[in-house]
């Protein structure tokens, strides 16, 4: 038999055989882990987050709100980047930014407070579809009225949150989240408590 014969009735015999093989070796890493974890290990994982909550301001110079009868919203937006160390825990580099505007009664105007948070963060899965998170890092903020912009400057930073994946995939999440991001200024003389509620998407 020639050569390019012998090639071609090998790759005939070879080929699905190796496709064969190919399928359950996939179908076998596709099974998720014991408990029914997704396999994330080792992979690089980023995300983003939009919300809705409110500000809760502590000590004597920053002021949430002055004259309201109704506490206003506060928009939050938060992204992150990093690494699955384990299909259930996850090290990543971790932004918030809160923006809530008072509004004033008579000519005082409005104001606007804006602040803006880096962490490092840890995130565990409890069960396949629900994790904890914690950080720790700084902030910064200003806040902005009619007549001048106030720079409080650097803070310390805590983050607690929690999430349920609504839509769980080894490669994608969509998730409910809540978060609590405590931020001090000043030395501790100042301080601000965001809590908020919204959506975020994950890709793994």
């Amino acid at each position: 038999m020639k050569p390019i014969k012998s090639l071609l009735v090998l790759a005939i015999v070879c080929v699905p055989a190796f496709a064969s093989a190919q399928g359950y070796y996939g179908r076998h890493r596709a099974e998720p882990e014991e408990g029914g974890f997704h396999h994330r290990a080792g992979r690089l994982t980023f995300g983003f987050g939009l919300g809705l909550g409110g500000l809760h301001d502590g000590g004597s110079a920053i002021t949430t709100c002055t004259n309201c009868d109704v506490q206003p919203l506060t928009f939050e937006a938060n992204a992150h980047i990093g690494g699955m160390v384990s299909s259930r825990l996850a090290l990543l580099f971790e932004v918030q930014g809160n923006v809530q505007t008072v509004q004033r009664n008579g000519f005082d105007g409005d104001t606007t407070l804006s602040q803006g948070a880096a962490l490092f963060a840890a995130q565990f899965w409890v069960i396949p579809q629900l994790w904890f998170k914690g950080g720790l890092g700084f902030s910064r903020l200003t806040v902005d009225d009619t007549y001048f912009t106030e720079d409080f400057g650097s803070g310390t930073a805590l983050l607690a949150a929690a999430g349920v994946e609504v839509f769980s995939a080894r490669n994608f999440a969509l998730e409910v989240q809540g978060r609590l991001l405590w931020t001090s200024y000043r030395t501790f003389d100042d301080n601000l408590t965001s809590g908020t509620i919204g959506l975020g998407v994950n890709w793994f």
